[in-house]
């Protein structure tokens, strides 16, 4: 027997001692409330469509009116929920879409079950912004170790949140070394990375001298850091001169004729 209109799906109200007795006295039951403070809490049962659920179907409504296919949704209010009566069918419908591709502004209306009049729907706002996979490192790389390829991994980001900067090509940091510590999970600059130093400071280097008809090699002191290719300031342990050698390789610098007579300067003892 309907004694009183229920609650919303998932909801739930309180009813007193007072309101109790009068339906008991008003049905012929034969129970009375032990005292004033006696209460009953009557819920509704329901099955609830929660916010993942929810942001998945606007996405895929979206997608048919211009949107990335990755996108990430920031919902205007991200606790919404729906609340349905026990028996229906919980697959969503969208209507109403309405959406900008320069904002990624976006609005919706969701509607449940997909078919037939609508047990329950909710007004949906929010902003759209799509993702794009970048390579990030997968432990800390402190400066002077090398970044190898193991030692990347890919995430999702938001491409609101890359730099134009950012590197998104993973041949682009496999060899390279950081200029500073880079935590995982981060996303990388190519103003992080640097070629790895061969030649430290104030490191002993083979300084080689190459013509058509000769090599010569002698011993030098490197002035400065050096990555392969990099042209550095040597100084010659013998002759106590400065001059500018072009980075080989580990422990090795090269240097032509035609450079010697360039900028060349003495060193005092």
């Amino acid at each position: 027997t309907a004694v009183a209109r229920s609650p919303e799906p998932g909801k739930q109200v309180e009813v007193g001692a007072r309101w109790l007795a009068a339906v008991a006295q008003a049905y012929g039951v034969p129970w009375r409330p032990q005292s004033r403070f006696e209460k009953a809490t009557i819920e509704r049962a329901s099955q609830t469509i929660e916010p993942a659920q929810i942001k998945a179907a606007v996405a895929d409504a979206l997608r048919e009116h211009g949107a990335a296919a990755r996108i990430s949704l920031m919902l205007d209010n991200p606790a919404v929920r729906m609340f349905l009566p026990t028996g229906i069918d919980p697959t969503p419908r969208i209507a109403g879409v309405s959406f900008d591709p320069s904002t990624g502004r976006f609005s919706a209306r969701v509607m449940v079950p997909a078919d037939g009049p609508p047990a329950a729907q909710a007004a949906i706002t929010g902003r759209a912004v799509e993702m794009i996979d970048v390579p990030v490192l997968s432990r800390r790389v402190e400066p002077g170790e090398i970044i190898r390829r193991k030692d990347i991994e890919w995430t999702s980001m938001r491409a609101d949140r890359i730099s134009r900067n950012t590197i998104a090509v993973a041949d682009r940091i496999v060899g390279m070394s950081p200029r500073r510590p880079i935590r995982p999970g981060d996303g990388i600059l190519s103003g992080d990375l640097q070629a790895p130093i061969v030649v430290p400071k104030n490191s002993m280097v083979t300084i080689r001298l190459e013509s058509p008809r000769m090599v010569l090699t002698a011993q030098g002191r490197a002035l400065e850091n050096g990555a392969t290719g990099d042209v550095i300031r040597v100084i010659n342990s013998k002759t106590n001169k400065v001059i500018n050698a072009a980075v080989a390789e580990a422990g090795m610098v090269r240097v032509y004729p035609s450079a010697l007579a360039d900028n060349a300067e003495e060193v005092p003892q």
